[in-house]
């Protein structure tokens, strides 16, 4: 019987190279992502419980801490050591050899990679203490871990070794995939949400063996590289994660369960997921089984079908499909479906919520925020005739750094819902809000969309804050028609497409919209105003990794090179790193006389205290992140003087936004409205509007095509807001495209 192994006795090794040196090599920011997420679930007391301390991240090393990092936990794991990599693999061409890439690889030099053979040999060195080891590969030709000079048949061939087990996204004759667009790398998406939502008919323990049958399942059904493993003796047994499936919550309501905790399945998954999912190998394969491109013959052939609807359901033509479905009653797939969505909202609720605010369980009001002026029930209403109920979702950080920015968003929202119910805007009609807490992350965010989806009260979403916790929920949200307005997203790939850079636009989804301008605009802003008005000539750039700061700073460096300046280094820095002291230095030793930061204030705030500290006459500058409040207390008095955009006006300016701070004054809110209030105030509006002149109610219940309507109402919309005239393009971006340049004086933003 399989036990899970002792997180205080084992360590885990993440490994990722997502850019890189050689302009040859393709840049793979999934990567990155692969990485956090990874190392969160790892960390999670619901999936292994590994202590933070425990699990060593390593972004972008060179070789030698990579292989440093592997001795130093193999020495230290007493039970397991998993050993996980991502990023660009090749081939030698004389000893047939993996070489793993790594930022400063040349792939015509392949001593400057990490050769898996140097770290299979560190791993079976007789010093070695860790008695189980994993690892796992996500490159292409990862499968030469598995033959040739690695296989079994080898002197000393690592699945020899009993307690060893290698699992690669590929054989050692293909390419490994990263999907444009996709948050995840294909293998480490297939693997990250098994560890997420679970696997359905598996058992409380997730061996290697069970994630490896499902892994094979859900990637052959797609169409995409197959996965490989071999182990020695036992590992199959070896167990990292807990089932999560089994784990969820009991909803208080009466409907049956049919959805793990973690959201809803992956795409192509959801005839597995919800109604029954594939049958898992039950036996354990031979080592070379299954190792081609084709399914086993055990494999349930219902997969194919099923990916060819996944495949096309964000289609205009399979969402018609899918609406009309759903107004027969007979058709007893989509009942079940809806049951069993419906209980996420209870469970996702209790996972996800840290009692500080993000709606209540039956989809009423946030009940956090302590908003001395509101009633607490968004929902409020003197249309006392009012039969029908329609709730508009936000999903904003309610916790967390970023909770300023995320209650100005969601109080704002709540301002617009009670004025369209004081004046009775569409009769017979209450709107409340239902508020979700995404934490500021990608896996809670679509966490929410789905919660969303599943509420058959929800007509439209605002939110969210962050550009990458807006990706993984388009996907959500346009397969079922929802529409999501954001209030802050830049991000240009959100409406133009992962090449819009490279001059080709494509809209992604038809279902996003945003009312705040792009970062197109806002570096450029950036980078004229320190160029000339504030006569600054070279930049050091750093980014968070993230989608909204890797944006910002390939904007701004093509940007300040336009004006005239010179960038002289650039830098990525992990999303929750504080200590900028290696950053700072860079910046100085470059003779930097600005340091530009893609990333948000509760970052960039410290960046901007430790740079002064050393130098005061650098200054630090970046995007509407840091256009928040508490950056001037958190950066200190050296601060002065620090440069941020911000799309739209600024606020107080604006006569059209006279009513609608006046207002927010009158509430009570404990909050600012923040950078993003007004447009969160637009949004809300505009989902409102939209809701009065595209939905045709009959009766006490909404019609089954009102999220359809809704989506097509949004596209036409037009009409004078509280932030200027509002309506999109035919992307989703906001037809009004504002930027205004901010200055740090006095401890407080003032427009130039």
């Amino acid at each position: 019987m399989s036990e899970l192994s002792q997180p205080a006795l084992s360590r885990a090794l993440l490994i990722g190279a997502h850019s890189y040196a050689d302009p040859g090599l393709e840049p793979l920011p999934a990567v990155s992502q692969n990485l956090t997420r990874l190392a969160e679930l790892l960390h999670d007391e619901s999936v292994w419980g590994l202590a933070s301390d425990h699990i060593r991240v390593l972004p972008e090393p060179d070789r030698d801490q990579a292989l440093e990092e592997v001795a130093r936990l193999a020495d230290e794991a007493e039970d397991t050591l998993l050993v996980y990599y991502a990023g660009h693999g090749f081939v030698h061409e004389l000893s047939n050899e993996l070489y793993l890439a790594l930022p400063r690889t040349n792939p015509r030099r392949l001593y400057s990679a990490l050769r898996y053979q140097d770290i299979r040999e560190l791993l079976l060195s007789p010093q070695t203490r860790a008695r189980r080891k994993v690892v796992i590969l996500d490159c292409c030709w990862s499968g030469l871990a598995l033959h040739g000079a690695m296989s079994s048949s080898g002197l000393g061939g690592m699945s020899d070794i009993s307690g060893t087990f290698v699992l690669t996204a590929t054989s050692e004759t293909r390419t490994a995939l990263a999907p444009p667009g996709e948050t995840y790398t294909a293998f480490t998406g297939e693997l990250i949400g098994a560890l997420e939502r679970g696997i359905p008919q598996a058992p409380p323990l997730l061996t290697m063996m069970t994630l490896y049958n499902h892994l094979y399942g859900s990637l052959v059904a797609k169409g995409r590289p197959v996965p490989q493993q071999r182990n020695g003796n036992t590992a199959g047994a070896i167990a990292l994660a807990r089932n999560r499936y089994l784990a969820a919550e009991p909803s208080e309501s009466s409907e049956p369960k049919g959805l793990p905790a973690g959201g809803e399945p992956a795409e192509g998954e959801l005839a597995e997921g919800a109604l029954g999912e594939a049958q898992p190998v039950q036996s354990e394969p031979a080592a070379d089984e299954p190792g081609a491109d084709e399914p086993a013959a055990d494999e349930p052939a219902a997969d194919a079908p099923a990916e060819k609807a996944a495949a096309t359901a964000g289609s205009p033509a399979a969402r018609g499909r899918r609406w009309r479905l759903s107004r027969r009653t007979v058709v007893v797939v989509s009942t079940l479906l809806v049951a069993a969505l419906g209980t996420l909202p209870m469970t996702l609720d209790s996972l996800f919520q840290d009692g500080r605010g993000g709606g209540s369980s039956d989809g009423g009001p946030s009940e956090s925020s302590g908003n001395s002026g509101n009633s607490g029930d968004s929902g409020d209403s003197k249309n006392t005739t009012s039969k029908l109920t329609v709730a508009i979702g936000v999903s904003v950080p309610l916790s967390g750094d970023l909770e300023e920015l995320g209650e100005g968003i969601k109080n704002s929202a709540e301002l617009a819902v009670k004025k369209a119910n004081e004046d009775a805007f569409v009769p017979g009609v209450t709107f409340k809000i239902r508020a979700l807490d995404d934490k500021a992350q990608p896996a809670t965010g679509q966490a929410n969309a789905t919660t969303f989806v599943a509420d058959s009260d929800v007509v439209g979403v605002v939110g969210p804050l962050n550009a990458s916790v807006a990706e993984p929920m388009q996907k959500v949200f346009a397969q079922d028609d929802l529409s999501q307005i954001s209030p802050s997203n830049s991000d240009p790939r959100l409406t133009l497409g992962p090449d819009w850079l490279g001059g080709s636009r494509s809209r992604p989804y038809d279902t996003y919209f945003r009312t705040v301008a792009n970062d197109i605009a806002q570096p450029p802003a950036a980078a004229a105003y320190l160029y000339g008005e504030d006569g600054r000539r070279k930049a050091f750039v750093i980014d968070n990794k993230l989608g909204y700061g890797r944006s910002l700073a390939e904007m701004f460096k093509k940007a300040f090179r336009e004006e005239g300046g010179t960038i002289v280094g650039q830098s990525q820095v992990e999303y929750e790193q504080r200590d900028f002291t290696d950053e700072v230095q860079r910046a100085r030793a470059l003779g930097a006389d600005v340091v530009y930061f893609g990333g948000e204030y509760p970052a960039a705030a410290p960046l901007s205290k430790q740079l002064h500290a050393v130098d005061p006459d650098i200054r630090v500058a970046g995007g509407d992140g840091l256009f928040a409040g508490e950056y001037a207390t958190l950066a200190g008095s050296g601060a002065a003087g620090d440069i941020c955009t911000a799309g739209g006006a600024a606020t107080e300016s604006l006569n059209s936004a006279k009513s609608f701070t006046a207002d927010y004054a009158k509430a009570g809110y404990p909050t600012p409205y923040g950078p993003y209030g007004g447009y969160a105030y637009d949004a809300t509006w505009a989902l409102i509007r939209a809701f009065k002149e595209g939905v045709r109610i009959t009766g006490d219940e909404l019609p089954s095509t009102a999220r359809e309507d809704v989506r097509e109402a949004v596209q036409g919309i037009r009409f004078e807001g509280a932030m200027g005239r509002v309506g999109f393009d035919r992307y989703g971006d906001a037809v009004t495209q504002r930027v205004q340049v901010y200055q740090l004086r006095d401890g407080t933003w003032e427009a130039v």
